[in-house]
Order: C-alpha cells, then structure tokens, then sequence
C-alpha cells in the first residue's frame, strides 16, 4: 500500500487481502484500536470498519463531524492537508460513510503541497522541520485572514502534527490531527485515576516494542516490499552506527 494508492484512494485486490491480514495480525496482537499512517487512508475506512473487531479510525478526518458539532453554524472549519485535490477526490467517501461533506462551505480545504520543503512528502523522504513549520504558519495566517469565519483546524495528513503547537501558539485557534484522534479513542480504554474504581489497569512500563518495516511478514513477501531498498540502506546505515559505537 503505497503513498501513491492511498492518495488515489483505491488498491488491488492483493493489497486489499494484505491490508486486511495486516489487521487481524494487529488485532492477534491484542491492539485496542486501530489506525493508519496516511491521511489519506481514509478511502479505506469503510473497508476497515467491516474487517477489524476493534475500533478504526483510519484518519484524523474521523473527527470532523465532532468538530462540526461543537461548532456554530457560521463557523468554518480549516482542513490541512497533503494535497487537496487528492482529498477532493474522495468526498463521495466522505459524505457518504463519514458523516460530512468536505466540498461543504463549513470547510475549507487547503493543501500544503506548495510550501517550501514539503514535498518531501511526496518523495517519500524526510521533511526538513526547521524549514517547513514558518512555511506552514505563514500560510495558514494568510487563509485565516482571508476566511475570518474559520474557528478550527484540522490537519488531516500524519505528516502536519509536529506543527500543531506552532500553529495553536500563532492562531490561537484549536488544532486537531492524527494524534489527537489516537488520544480521544486510547483514552477510553484507560483507568481514570482522578475517581472511580483505581488500580484495576495493569501501569504501562515505558518500553516500546521494537519494529521494524516488514518484520511480521514471511522471507517471501518481504522480497515484495516497496520500499525493500530504503529499508535495506536504513539497516545498513544502523549496523554502521552500531559498529562504530563498538570501536569506540
């Protein structure tokens, strides 16, 4: 499932069967919810709904109609995201499975394409912070004086929340993305400690699970990775750092 299917919002009927393996592996796993790492992946939530026994929440866009909701009528909602013609290209699935119109006038979709430095995005290579956050903020002023009915913001690709505090400290405005919807759904599943009945949820130690890109995939669909080659030079570059730690 690549950047490229995601944003077309549409995969084979291989990808289809791998994505719904990758789903119940996650769910054997014993995950409480589950999510993905494109914004645009939100084409795929009705599939996931129908394949996961667990919560999906495949988008940060599953939080729009909340959002929506908290709102006044006049008020609009910003929506950053990767490309917006892309996510245009989806709004049948959005309006009829998600529960809104993203053509509607309550929001307004910008795209992000055009910022200085993130279309590393789109190349799949790392997206230089330092450069891309004032590109972000400047941008994002710009619409908001252009559109003074907007009241939020939703920033709907995975690669938008590093900017989230900026945009919050500079707008003053209530930012949501990917994080902030992982949050709404863990948080249901954990112990309140403020009242109620306490200590009935096992304290999670810190650690993280280690993970690798395809590590939970056999010898032989490993070798039909895409992006076999960048995960080949990441673990290279890793045995490099490691043997040089050990020379040291």
């Amino acid at each position: 499932l690549t950047f490229e299917a995601a944003q077309a919002g549409k995969f084979s009927e291989e990808v289809e069967r791998r994505f719904a393996e990758a789903i119940k592996h996650l769910e054997a796993r014993g995950v409480s919810a589950i999510t993905g790492d494109c914004g645009f992946m939100m084409a795929f939530q009705v599939l996931a709904r129908k394949i996961a026994a667990k919560p999906v929440f495949m988008s940060s866009m599953v939080q729009c109609p909340l959002i929506e909701a908290a709102m006044s009528s006049s008020d609009q909602i910003l929506i950053l995201t990767a490309n917006g013609d892309s996510l245009r290209a989806q709004k049948e699935i959005l309006l009829s499975h998600c529960g809104f119109d993203c053509t509607d006038d309550k929001f307004i979709i910008k795209g992000c394409q055009n910022v200085p430095g993130f279309d590393a995005v789109a190349k799949g290579k790392k997206v230089p912070l330092e450069i891309v956050q004032p590109g972000i903020v400047k941008m994002t002023k710009a619409i908001l004086a252009n559109n003074p009915k907007i009241a939020a913001i939703l920033l709907e690709c995975t690669e938008l929340p590093p900017y989230a505090d900026a945009l919050r400290c500079h707008t003053g405005l209530p930012v949501w993305d990917a994080i902030t919807a992982c949050d709404f759904y863990i948080t249901a599943f954990q112990d309140n400690p403020r009242f109620g009945v306490n200590d009935w949820q096992q304290t999670w130690d810190g650690g993280q699970e280690e993970y690798e890109f395809g590590m939970n995939l056999t010898k032989d669909d490993q070798q039909r990775l895409i992006n076999k080659s960048k995960e080949t030079a990441r673990k290279k570059e890793k045995a490099k750092k490691h043997k040089d730690s050990l020379d040291k």
